[in-house]
């Protein structure tokens, strides 16, 4: 085990075989590789995708099937190789929330979501070539499944 300054929740301890690793980083934070997904007691649909390295670097994460229906789309080829995915069962997916003063008007970015190969821990956000789904698509909570 081992602790690690947190934004919101102050020192935490953390398994290390939990940690995720972006190669490149995130876009917009290249330099930050390594990154631990901690739950949030109090609404289970959301995570803090939380840097190892920087404290003050944390994202608010979810699935993006909890906010919208029939959310899909196709893995690259460079990511699958990137992740070492071997099959689908390994993939989880989430999404970054942005909060703002109420959770219906908070977004969540579908156009950017974060592979994560959940046997090996590698991840990448992935940039999606798609224009059915929005940067900043509103948290339509009378959909969510929770």
């Amino acid at each position: 085990m081992m602790n690690i300054q947190t934004a919101y929740m102050g020192e935490i301890e953390i398994d290390p075989a939990m940690i995720l690793t972006f190669e490149h980083g995130i876009p917009g934070f290249e330099e930050e590789k390594q990154f631990v997904q901690i739950p949030i007691e109090e609404n289970s649909m959301f995570q803090i995708l939380q840097s190892i390295q920087t404290k003050e670097l944390a994202f608010i994460i979810t699935s993006p099937y909890l906010i919208t229906e029939n959310y899909t789309f196709e893995i690259d080829e460079a990511t699958v190789h990137a992740l070492d995915i071997k099959c689908e069962k390994e993939v989880a997916v989430f999404v970054i929330v942005t909060l703002k003063e109420t959770l219906e008007e908070s977004t969540a970015n579908l156009k950017a979501p974060i592979v994560i190969n959940t046997t090996n821990h590698k991840a990448k956000q992935v940039i999606l070539n798609d224009e059915t789904y929005a940067i900043r698509h509103k948290l339509n909570l009378q959909s969510v499944k929770g």
